[in-house]
Parts: C-alpha cells; structure tokens; sequence
C-alpha cells in the first residue's frame, strides 16, 4: 500500500524546507524529510489527519533530526495543534512554531473559518480577535486554554 503522504522540497546550502500534504499514518515515508541542514521548516499546512502509528513514528523522526539545527514548524493545521497540545516530543525540544490555524465561527455566514495566526497574536491565551471582509468580528470556536496550550512551553 502506498502512502498518502506528499512531501516537496525546496533546499539551498543552509536549509531545506519540506511542504507535506496528505496523510501522517503507518504507510508514511518519514525517510523522505532525511535532511542534515542547519535549518528545516517543515510546512503543514496540507496535511490532513495524523493517526496514532503516524504520531509514533513523527516522534521518532523528531529524535532523528541533528541536534544543532533550527527547526521550523509553518501553517500548523488543527489535527496538528491537537497534537501539539497532548503528545511530549511531537516538535523537537526548542522547534518553533512560527504560524498555526485556528478556528473560528462567522455568526453572520453561518460557517466556521480556519485563520493563520502567530504566537505573538495570543496574549494570555487569548485568541486575537478577527474579521470577516464584512467587518463582523469572528468567533474564536475552541476552548482558548486548551488550544492555545502548547504555547506555554514557548
């Protein structure tokens, strides 16, 4: 069986990054984000479930990475948050997460939107307030102490 696991890469000399869409599960080729660079980004945006094999082996791989590379973590989706949240040594010890999805609620469309923010914008675990185009301000539609707790290892 075939993974459902895409990886892309872009590299120069210092650092590579690694664009992973699809599915982290038992039938993902971890081997694929190899990388010995001095910075790694690894953008998540398109990945789409994490299963508990997937989670095993991202932790492993984690362990794999050089020690003395700065690692990246761009456009965290929420299957990712949740793991963030609830898994020790799912990013590597000092791993940055630069941005992240987050859900919200449009009251005014009836729809729920997922919006990139950054660290810097959740200040004493609370989510930043957002817009919509029509200027209706959004509805943060978790629980903002428990989303938002992987940033207090920050």
């Amino acid at each position: 069986m075939s993974s459902s696991l895409q990886v892309s890469k872009v590299e120069d000399d210092k650092q590579v990054e690694f664009k992973l869409s699809g599915q982290i599960d038992e039938d993902a080729d971890l081997s694929l984000l190899a990388t010995d660079k001095e910075k790694v980004i690894f953008d998540l945006e398109n990945i789409s479930l994490i299963n508990s094999c997937g989670i095993r082996d991202w932790v492993q791989y984690q362990g794999s990475l050089p020690v003395a590379s700065t690692i990246i973590y761009r456009k965290c989706p929420q299957v990712i948050v949740e793991q963030l949240n609830i898994i020790k040594g799912f990013i590597k010890p000092g791993g940055i997460v630069e941005s992240f999805f987050a859900p919200y609620y449009n009251d005014a469309k009836d729809e729920e939107v997922k919006l990139l923010i950054t660290p810097d914008e959740v200040v004493d675990n609370k989510a930043p307030v957002k817009k919509d185009s029509d200027g209706n301000e959004l509805e943060f539609d978790e629980i903002e102490l428990q989303y938002f707790n992987f940033l207090k290892s920050k």
